[in-house]
């Protein structure tokens, strides 16, 4: 046994750590989290929730197999939330649809780790969404501070 090299896997959370995708999230939401103006109801920020919704249900549509019609229906309901959220971010009062907004992100970061064991998206999707959610998030709540 001379010579042998054993090599250990890496732990779980080791692997997340290491994966490019979380800091690039973290990157770009560290901008977004610097770079926050007014609040716009109308901007991507209010859109984009509903939108990435709309591409996990696009991924379930293609990865989920047998299962496919449960990640489905489940994808449908996320994506009707989010945008339900996004459109009382438009009608209410901008003051209110900031935090309406920020609740979306935080959402959808919830939503990132429920999906976290990759069977609906990949993994590295996951890893970039959840730290750039909970920054975008944040940068939101934050905007009211200043």
């Amino acid at each position: 046994m001379t010579g042998t090299v054993i090599h250990k896997a890496a732990s779980p959370a080791v692997a997340v750590l290491r994966s490019p995708a979380l800091w690039l999230g973290v990157a770009l939401g560290a901008i977004e989290l610097t770079a926050r103006g007014p609040f716009d109801p109308y901007s991507p920020t209010t859109f984009i929730p509903p939108l990435l919704a709309l591409i996990y249900l696009i991924f379930a549509a293609f990865r989920h197999g047998a299962d496919r019609s449960v990640a489905m229906r489940i994808q449908a309901v996320g994506l009707v939330c989010f945008t339900a959220l996004s459109v009382v971010a438009l009608v209410v009062d901008p003051a209110l649809g900031r935090h309406v907004v920020a609740a979306g992100w935080l959402a959808h970061a919830a939503w990132d780790f429920a999906h976290r064991d990759g069977r609906v998206v990949p993994k590295w999707l996951v890893r970039f969404c959840m730290p750039f959610d909970l920054l975008v998030a944040t940068s939101l709540v934050a905007g009211t501070w200043s």
